[in-house]
């Protein structure tokens, strides 16, 4: 007995005899592993044996399919390969050994090394390819190399979970890998057929690869991870075969054989898996769903968008990602239908649920009817923002130069052109205060906030701080600036008169801005660096301040 027909039929007794062991002992486990060549996950103990027991059954006839034609070994020499054509096939067997032999290496380690074996091989192929023009093998290394390089090096990137589900760059790269690989397997098999060599079964069963591919993506979705998916994967032995197969028949002439033409019922079996995945036309269709957008994006958002700010064919997808359901199977088609049932419903008039601001990025011209403002964009909403701001800007500059204007000098005989009035209206119970313009304030802060019980005028260091102002009416305050000592007190007509010592480093003690007018009050040290004498007359809704120099600082 050949050795490809010895091998098949110990795998079919082995499988069998694996299977009456997990019917006796109970488990699935003898025969997972048989069949599976791995150990089987926690979900096999908690699905029912026998449908399991089935599935592995099929798993092990197509195992034994698989060995028949893989340990055939080359056919009858037909023609001379050549160099080119003995490194192909060898390099095609060892890829069938590295995909068949289990590896317990890391995936990193794992995609190398099948990126070592690939390549050379996809070279090859596109030398000894007859009948294929020079762009088209061009094409097919440029499609292969990208199909085998940028998965690896999206894995040597960053190959943390995290940066697999949110990293835009990491799903635009394996996007790109997989159409690759889609165009790379249809121009092989293309290749093939104009070459001669290949048989139609060898054409059909790369053919038959898409269709387990579909196969294993529809179990996929409506499995969930079970036990029937991980079966179903067994199914992808058929691109295996395809390569022993592409070995086996290398060597046969090259010929015109009849036009490849794929079978109808062929063609009806590959459309079963996409009418199951699109559905009927009247049912909800997933185009795409919100598990499909940005991870990041969605999170970024607190609320809703502006309709105005998004381009028109954005504000669906921006609108399944503010009403999405984690927790629900609910697909993208159904959530915009029941939110255009929302928009039907308030056009009418009647009650709905959703937010406004969230409909009007599905209907805007029926939510705009009685919402106007949503239809604004961010810019425009910043725009009447700031002009209502520079309107209350305004008004208040109108009524500061109004309470400027009331109020007097009191004390008009003592003039100096270093001098200034305005009024400071107390809003939010601070009081003013008079600073060297370049000194640092805060420690001298602390210790007037900290006193008891703070006098009108309070100074320390190089700060003093008024608190004569009320919150009931403007404090109309007049400082003058003077070279030498004013005249002796005067208390008539004044509730309060206090002095004290600030000193100036810089030179320049400043009045802070007290109206919203604008009056600039200048420079209140007169002789420069130095100590100077602050004298406080106050009455209600009055505030003189005299300010002289003391001694200079050395």
């Amino acid at each position: 007995m050949r050795l490809y027909r010895w091998a098949a039929s110990v795998s079919l007794v082995v499988t069998l005899g694996a299977i009456v062991v997990s019917l006796v002992v109970g488990t699935a486990t003898p025969a997972w592993l048989v069949t599976m060549w791995s150990p089987p996950s926690s979900s096999v103990g908690a699905s029912p044996l026998v449908p399991v027991l089935g599935g592995l059954l099929l798993v092990g006839l197509v195992n034994a399919w698989m060995f028949w034609q893989v340990l055939r070994g080359p056919g009858p020499a037909g023609a001379p390969l050549g160099r080119a054509g003995v490194w192909l096939r060898t390099l095609l067997y060892a890829n069938v050994a590295w995909l068949v032999i289990p590896s317990f290496l890391p995936d990193t380690v794992e995609v190398i090394i099948g990126l070592v074996l690939w390549v050379p091989a996809l070279v090859l192929l596109a030398v000894v390819f007859a009948g294929s023009g020079r762009l088209f093998r061009l094409a097919l290394l440029v499609f292969g190399l990208a199909e085998s390089v940028l998965p690896l090096v999206a894995r040597l990137a960053d190959d943390s979970v995290l940066q697999r589900f949110v990293s835009p760059a990491y799903g635009v790269t394996l996007l790109v890998a997989g159409v690759a690989g889609f165009v790379v397997m249809v121009m092989l098999l293309l290749a093939q057929r104009r070459d001669g060599r290949w048989s139609r079964a060898t054409q059909y069963i790369g053919w038959g690869t898409f269709g387990s591919a579909f196969l294993v993506e529809l179990v996929d979705s409506l499995t969930r991870g079970s036990t029937i998916e991980s079966i179903a994967e067994a199914m992808n032995v058929l691109y295996v075969v395809w390569l022993a197969r592409t070995a086996h028949e290398l060597n046969r002439e090259v010929g015109r054989e009849a036009p490849f033409r794929v079978p109808t019922g062929v063609g009806a079996a590959a459309m079963v898996p996409l009418l199951m995945v699109v559905g009927s036309e009247t049912e909800p269709r997933l185009t795409y769903s919100w598990q499909s957008i940005d991870f990041t994006e969605c999170l970024a958002r607190l609320g809703p968008p502006r309709v105005a700010d998004l381009p028109v064919h954005e504000r669906e997808r921006a609108y399944l990602c503010n009403v999405r359901k984690p927790d629900r199977d609910v697909s993208d088609q159904e959530l915009l239908s029941r939110g255009r049932g929302a928009c039907i419903r308030f056009a009418a008039g009647e009650p709905v649920k959703a937010r406004p601001a969230l409909l009007a990025l599905l209907c805007p011209d029926v939510i705009g009817r009685k919402h106007p403002e949503l239809l604004l964009s961010t810019a425009q909403i910043n725009q009447q923002e700031a002009e209502k701001d520079r309107a209350v800007r305004d008004q208040l500059k109108r009524e500061a130069r109004k309470e400027d204007a009331l109020c007097r000098d009191p004390w008009p005989a003592l003039r100096t052109r270093f001098q200034a009035t305005a009024s400071y209206y107390d809003w939010d119970g601070q009081p003013y205060g008079i600073y060297d313009a370049e000194a640092d304030t805060g420690s001298d802060a602390e210790v007037i906030w900290n006193a008891d019980s703070p006098g009108a005028m309070e100074v320390s260091g190089q700060l003093a701080l008024f608190f004569t102002p009320s919150q009931d009416w403007a404090v109309c305050v007049t400082a003058k600036a003077l070279r030498s000592a004013p005249p002796p007190l005067r208390r008539k007509g004044w509730d309060k008169v206090v002095e004290a010592d600030i000193v100036s480093e810089s030179g320049r003690l400043v009045m802070q801005r007290l109206s919203a007018s604008n009056v600039r009050f200048p420079n209140l040290a007169r002789n420069g660096a130095g100590r100077y004498r602050l004298r406080l007359y106050t009455r209600p809704g009055v505030d003189l301040i005299l300010v002289y120099p003391v001694r200079r600082v050395g």
